[in-house]
């Protein structure tokens, strides 16, 4: 392997994928719904949104290059037919793309926050790229701090949305939404109306927050045996695999419960429990058992696997959610 299809597995574009795929499904399943049927328009054009969603994968792009760079070492030891850069890459070339990567996607955030005037939102652009930076260097190997920033960097992407659109739907409707309650609900707070969709929108960065500090702490017990090498402190090194294993297993018992007990008090339609039920829980499930049993490395990629299903599962929920409660109310 060399060449493109080097290059193109360095960047792991499924994982590119899913972000725009999470970033399409919140804008246009989750906001223009809940707009829509109150006859409004989101405010970002298709223009603006592709910006911000090419900015975010330039960004992750970015982050899985140097994550690569910096992982020379373990993955000597835990998966060596695997590695990329400095076999099919060459080192300096992956910083390059690195730097070029996060200067095109922080320069593409920066214009877009410009254009929409709000100049404080670049901010989140460069926090990340100096995230993926700081992690990859040096928090990966810290107890517990890497697994948190990961799964909050996860969390940050539906998260984008609608910190852009949510501002500028109060901009251009918040009168119209104010004089709405003064008349029909002059005891209820008007902002209600734009909370709302940041909390759906919240439901699902808990959901990924949840799912990936889970799925990060898996990784770290297929990969001990090269982390010890270059003496990381992961949940597995220092808690021991017995323990590591426990905190997976439980944490996918709190995930599962939360997500049964979510559909069932705000929800509570039974296509959409069957939905969860098999697309969400299974896997889950799946993931427990094989994570429990794990014994080498390929066993917690298995457990990994299943839990990604799970992710997939719950990020097309918004599709079934869509077609279920708003197709019919939508004119």
């Amino acid at each position: 392997m060399n060449g493109l299809p080097a290059t193109l597995r360095l960047l792991r574009p499924f994982n590119l994928l899913i972000i725009a795929l999470t970033m399409a499904l919140m804008r246009y399943f989750v906001l223009q719904p809940l707009v829509a049927i109150n006859g409004f328009e989101l405010q970002l054009t298709t223009w603006q949104f592709a910006v911000l969603v090419l900015s975010t994968v330039l960004i992750a792009a970015a982050g899985n290059v140097i994550n690569d760079y910096f992982d020379q070492r373990t993955d000597r030891v835990n998966k060596p037919a695997h590695i990329i850069v400095g076999v099919h890459v060459k080192r300096r070339v992956a910083m390059l793309m690195h730097q070029i990567f996060n200067v095109l996607g922080v320069g593409m955030a920066v214009v877009l926050a410009w254009r929409v005037d709000m100049w404080s939102l670049a901010i989140v652009s460069f926090f990340a790229a100096g995230s993926l930076w700081f992690y990859s260097m040096q928090f990966k190997r810290e107890l517990i701090v890497g697994n948190l920033m990961v799964a909050f960097l996860t969390a940050l992407v539906p998260l984008l949305v609608g910190l852009y659109e949510i501002p500028l739907l109060m901009r251009e409707y918040g009168a119209e939404v104010a004089a709405f309650f003064a008349e029909k609900e002059p005891d209820q707070d008007p902002l209600i109306y734009f909370k709302i969709m940041f909390y759906f929108i919240f439901i699902y960065a808990g959901f990924a927050f949840m799912l990936n500090l889970i799925r990060e702490i898996q990784k770290d017990m297929a990969d001990v045996k090269g982390d010890k090498k270059i003496g990381s402190r992961s949940i597995p090194i220092v808690f021991g695999m017995k323990n590591a294993k426990q905190i997976t297993g439980a944490l996918l018992v709190i995930a599962a419960v939360l997500i049964v007990a979510f559909q069932q008090r705000y929800v509570n339609h039974p296509y959409v429990l069957a939905y969860v039920l098999v697309a969400v829980i299974l896997p889950m499930a799946l993931s427990f058992y094989h994570n429990w049993k794990a014994v080498y490395r390929r066993d917690f990629v298995v457990s990994g696997n299943y839990l990604k299903v799970a992710m997939l599962g719950g990020l097309l929920y918004t599709v079934v959610h869509y077609f279920i409660y708003y197709v019919p109310q939508l004119p």
